[in-house]
């Protein structure tokens, strides 16, 4: 590939236009994920060219947030057990937004109230009890690979709206460093609008074999420029939080569980964003072990990144 193979805007616009609706295959076990997966990417760069995962190489220290996991106490064997608070064995892994049946991803969120309207979504939450866990990253030197997908309308005050900013302003990089030549406006519009067809169908589309499909290529990739952790927007709470899916390997050698909250939802009005949560005990995690105490207010040590109007009884 040149330079010159790059779509320019008017070309990525037709084609859109072309999949504008396109039922994309869902995956029916029928062949191997991986060879699933490659006939998603094959629709894709038959049309574009070439399909485009920009990442981020960074250091651990720019991660300034906690990760935040959640799971309904009933779906619990042993809640003492750190491994049960950890993404699900092979064996229970389903179809998920970010993964294939058998291929699991640590889903989690920096924001604890985002992660947990994830789990709780259109359930009844009568007499429920979730269990929140908080995640942080153990210390270490390695550079991560960090990728997104957030070049989709989101609202104003979603928190990473800048990091969507950057990236447009970094989106030719790869490209003068691979070509040694500077991108053209034309070139450098339809990478964008093509970048935005690809955020915008891996949040919007009903279809999670597809969404499943562009994820698993980077988090699974067999290579050593594979997706470390891996950020999308949040339809629980309208796209104003975001959700991170992690390789289960970059999670079970740089994170640790700190602490954990069990709660129940007392309202929650998805217009409105009010929400009511209990707080009824939590724990923190010593020398592995997990006992849980009863609390007070100044126990719980978790800030809402999304705005709510966000109420607290114990």
């Amino acid at each position: 590939m040149t330079i010159k193979d790059l779509p320019k805007i008017k070309d990525v616009n037709i084609s859109i236009e072309k999949l504008s609706g396109y039922n994309f295959p869902d995956y029916d076990g029928e062949i191997s994920v991986d060879s699933f997966v490659e006939e998603n990417v094959k629709i894709l760069t038959d049309e574009f060219g070439f399909i485009f995962s920009p990442l981020w190489p960074l250091k651990q220290e720019v991660f300034t947030f906690n990760f935040f996991r959640v799971r309904e106490v009933d779906s619990f064997q042993n809640i003492s057990l750190i491994r049960e608070h950890s993404y699900p064995p092979i064996q229970i892994t389903s179809m998920g937004r970010c993964n294939f049946p058998n291929y699991p991803v640590f889903y989690c969120s920096n924001d604890p109230l985002t992660a947990l309207l994830e789990v709780v979504r259109d359930n009844n939450i009568t007499n429920k009890k979730y269990c929140i866990s908080k995640w942080e990253f153990q210390p270490t030197v390695d550079e991560l690979y960090f990728q997104t997908f957030l070049q989709t309308e989101l609202p104003s005050d979603n928190f990473f709206n800048e990091l969507k900013k950057q990236l447009i302003k970094k989106i030719d990089q790869p490209f003068e460093k691979s070509f040694n030549k500077k991108l053209d406006k034309d070139r450098k519009d339809g990478i964008l609008k093509y970048l935005e067809f690809l955020d915008s169908i891996f949040i919007d589309n009903k279809n999670l074999s597809l969404s499943a499909s562009l994820a698993h290529r980077s988090l699974y990739a067999n290579h050593n420029l594979r997706t470390d952790i891996l950020m999308y927007p949040s339809i629980q709470t309208n796209k104003k939080g975001v959700n991170l899916a992690i390789n289960p390997n970059f999670a079970e050698n740089n994170l640790k569980l700190t602490r954990l909250y069990e709660v129940s939802l007392q309202k929650y009005e998805s217009k409105t964003g009010k929400i009511d949560l209990s707080f009824h005990r939590y724990a923190d995690v010593k020398r592995d072990m997990i006992v849980f105490k009863h609390l007070k207010k100044t126990d719980i040590d978790f800030k809402n990144s999304v705005k709510t109007d966000f109420e607290i009884e114990l």
